[in-house]
């Protein structure tokens, strides 16, 4: 080896060295993308850590709220929690609550991701809403047909499905109904119907439900809670954009806003991503066949659902603090962290109706609640009209399923009511990360 390339070694060394130094976080940020066209992985290494991810000093805990969440955890058997609270969107308390494994005894905290299952649709509400703003689409633009966006899938059975536009999918008014189950959860059905050599991809189920169903309404006219729905906005995002649904949501509108390390979920526990929680479902729980047809018995949580597939409709994975942030950035009451503007703001709010609404659940006034529920994990977000806005999600099911979730927002009422009074920093500010970028190619 000449001279040259032996003081070239030692200069690149040297920068890895000093960058290390000043590197203190425990745990490296997650790749950012698995899009090889995204990014340039040669030429740069970021070493964020998931954010935001706040730690509080002890001083500002509130042993009140945390002795309410306790008790509610243990009453209802519940493993583990990520809790985040904003007040006039400034993060004032973020808290990890039991275990994010217990059979390891690894602790919840700020940093630990859990799956947010039908939480995703307001992620994915505001990426369709991005792309209008961006001037990529058109709220009205029709989805399927020669004609629409996803002009490949032109076989079906209903030629009402040509109707169908973008706003029809974020409203849940495409026109399916209940009365045919919901496509998402029909992975071995679709398989035999299809005749697959596999389970089902998303392309798979769009042309099953296609050439297989007729709708039940006219499209635009009859509200029916669609998890097919935003799948197919997913594959719309995709579409327009021209990258991955995931790598488009962090590229546009995650990661410039600090939120780092949110992914769309695996299916089984070996497909757990970093920082990712143990799901457990309740005690009493059947087991079920696997979506794919591997295993004849398995856990709801791990394999009993195809999350990954699911994906735009309910597949993200987050913290607290990162939904509560998400919220502040589509808050009117504070222009100057928004990322859409107010017209596009005001129709995800939607009309007099709350099934108006886009991504969110439910909307009355200057109160607006998300949920969202899958075998082993349960998510509330909730922004009130007193200012308050949280985010609570858990690692654990319990019999009553979605309607477990009314439970969370009760709990939660009572438990702010320990806040009154009382002065916070703001940890959105006072935990900013200082993003360090170390070059390996000069």
């Amino acid at each position: 080896m000449n001279s040259k390339k032996i003081i070239l070694l030692l200069s690149i060394l040297g920068v890895t060295s000093l960058s290390l130094a000043f590197y203190t976080t425990k745990e490296a940020n997650f790749i950012h993308s698995t899009d090889d066209n995204s990014y340039d992985h040669l030429n740069f290494v970021d070493f964020n850590i998931v954010a935001p991810a706040p730690t509080m000093d002890s001083a500002q805990f509130v042993p009140e709220f945390d002795s309410t969440v306790h008790q509610f955890l243990n009453r209802w058997d519940i493993k583990g929690a990520s809790i985040a609270i904003m007040k006039d969107n400034r993060l004032i308390y973020s808290k990890g609550y039991g275990y994010a494994n217990l059979e390891k005894e690894k602790p919840a905290d700020t940093k630990t991701l859990f799956r947010i299952a039908s939480a995703s649709k307001l992620i994915t509400a505001i990426g369709i809403m991005k792309l209008k703003e961006q001037g990529l689409l058109n709220l009205n633009d029709k989805v399927f047909g020669s004609r629409g966006i996803l002009s490949e899938f032109t076989e079906m059975k209903d030629s009402k499905h040509l109707q169908i536009t973008v706003a029809d999918l974020l409203n849940h008014r495409g026109g399916w109904s209940w009365r045919d189950g919901d496509f998402m959860f029909q992975a071995a059905k679709i398989q035999k119907t299809m005749d697959l050599p596999g389970p089902p991809s998303q392309d798979d189920i769009i042309n099953f439900v296609l050439q297989n169903r007729w709708l039940r309404y006219k499209p635009g006219t009859q509200y029916a809670y669609s998890n097919f729905g935003y799948m197919v906005l997913g594959k719309i995002i995709a579409e327009k954009s021209g990258m991955n649904y995931e790598t488009y949501i962090n590229e546009n509108i995650l990661m410039p806003n600090g939120i780092y390390g949110m992914r769309i979920a695996g299916n089984y526990e070996w497909e757990r991503l970093p920082f990712e929680s143990h799901y457990y479902n309740y005690p009493t729980a059947y087991q079920f066949p696997s979506f794919d047809g591997n295993y004849e018995a398995c856990d709801k949580p791990y394999g009993g659902s195809d999350i990954s597939t699911l994906g735009a409709a309910g597949g993200w994975i987050a913290n607290a603090s990162q939904l509560v942030k998400l919220v502040a950035l589509i808050d009117p009451r504070h222009s100057f962290y928004n990322i859409l503007s107010d017209e596009s703001i005001q129709q995800m709010l939607g009309g007099e109706d709350y099934r108006d609404a886009y991504g969110w659940k439910a909307t009355d006034g200057e109160n607006w609640e998300r949920t969202g529920t899958l075998a082993g994990t349960s998510c509330m977000v909730y922004r009130k009209e007193n200012g308050y806005s949280y985010a609570v999600i858990l690692n654990s099911s319990v019999w009553m399923g979605y309607a477990f979730n009314q439970y969370i927002q009760w709990m939660m009422d009572d438990a702010l009511k320990s806040f009154e009074g009382k002065e916070f920093k703001n940890l959105f500010w006072e935990n900013r990360p200082e993003k360090a970028i170390l070059p390996i190619t000069l």
